[in-house]
């Protein structure tokens, strides 16, 4: 073997125990893990050191959510005297009425409120239809009354929906407080959630309502979106992605540069590069950034609705319109200017972003 083959097996052999260590490290359990593998193996790649910011790890708490005192609606319950109480003994009403004023009544979640008050204006309606076929002056007069009072509660459950959104532990640790980041496969009841955080969003209008709520069905569904946390991962993940990529980027745009490519002939360092691009970021960090593109369109229209509905605490809106509108925005530039970055640098070493050989 001559010298110019000899030094050319030298160096594919050592780009070859490169590549094969670069695999050796696939596999971490979230986008963190990848995140972090791969700014690692770039800056042994290109000789950097990476940022302090950095080395103190890539994943920051979400902004603290406003307290539930603050966000909760203060209702107050409808006045009914003992006459009115004693004739209402004929209908449900009575007895929902009586349920309600009971020590266990008064302290109910706010899902259980929501329920209840559902159940009380289904009753409400049935009532005073059933008082007003009686046609007497008494039972006339108290149909009118009852017809006020389902004024009133029609009013009031758009608020009592709003304390479960608010107010709730599931919607709270749902909107606040992930557990993770995302990884490529492993995102616990996502979808379901997706449909779960919609029901709850049906049952906001009590004049769109067929029948009482399913108590059953309604703490089933919190249970999903408790156990998801969807979107607290997801503002997690991309806000995530956006501190890391916008760290990595500027460091990488001036090492890149230099990187020797003699006449659009890619260098051993230059393929090395790829294979590091290719196996962390285009295997393991490009699909997170899709999940979390799939998941924002999703719920968007939730969003959406959630912004435009007077129930819902201006803190509240303004902490959804941070993190589903502006998190997302940043994520989206943070994200377009790395892939940017590497497409021009592939472009000038006339490599594509394939999987190494």
């Amino acid at each position: 073997m001559n010298g110019l083959m000899k030094n050319k097996a030298c160096r594919w052999s050592v780009m070859t125990l490169i590549v094969l260590s670069v695999m050796g490290c696939v596999g971490g359990n979230t986008v963190k893990h990848s995140l972090e593998d791969y700014a690692e193996r770039l800056s042994r790649v290109l000789d950097m050191s990476l940022p302090a910011s950095f080395e103190d790890g890539v994943v920051s708490p979400l902004p603290k959510l406003t307290d539930a005192a603050t966000l909760k609606h203060n209702i107050e319950g409808i006045s009914i005297n003992l006459r009115e109480f004693y004739a209402l003994q004929d209908c449900e009403l009575g007895t929902v009425v009586a349920e309600r004023n009971t020590s266990l009544g008064k302290s109910q979640l706010p899902s259980q409120r929501l329920v209840h008050e559902s159940k009380l204006l289904s009753v409400l309606k049935e009532c005073e239809t059933a008082l007003k076929k009686q046609e007497n002056k008494a039972n006339t007069q108290l149909a009118n009354t009852i017809g006020l009072w389902r004024e009133q509660k029609t009013l009031d459950y758009a608020k009592t929906w709003g304390n479960v959104i608010q107010g709730s532990q599931e919607l709270r640790l749902a909107l606040n407080t992930p557990e993770r980041v995302f990884s490529v496969e492993n995102n616990k009841d996502a979808l379901s959630s997706i449909n779960a955080l919609f029901y709850l969003t049906s049952l906001h209008n009590a004049d769109t309502l067929k029948s009482p709520i399913d108590s059953s069905e309604l703490e089933e569904q919190l249970q999903i979106i408790r156990s998801a946390r969807l979107p607290a991962t997801l503002w997690q993940t991309q806000q995530t992605l956006t501190f890391a990529l916008s760290e990595l980027t500027p460091m990488l745009r001036a090492r890149l540069s230099a990187v020797s490519c003699p006449n659009g002939r890619a260098s051993d360092q230059a393929e090395i590069l790829r294979n590091v691009f290719y196996l962390f970021f285009i295997e393991q960090i490009q699909p997170v950034g899709s999940l979390v593109n799939q998941y924002h369109y999703k719920l968007m229209p939730l969003w959406e609705a959630w912004l435009n509905d007077p129930s819902l605490h201006n803190d509240l809106k303004d902490y959804i319109k941070s993190q589903a509108q502006d998190g997302f925005d940043q994520y989206s530039e943070a994200m377009q200017a790395h892939v940017n970055l590497w497409q021009t640098f592939l472009g000038r070493c006339n490599l594509s972003p394939v999987a190494p050989g």
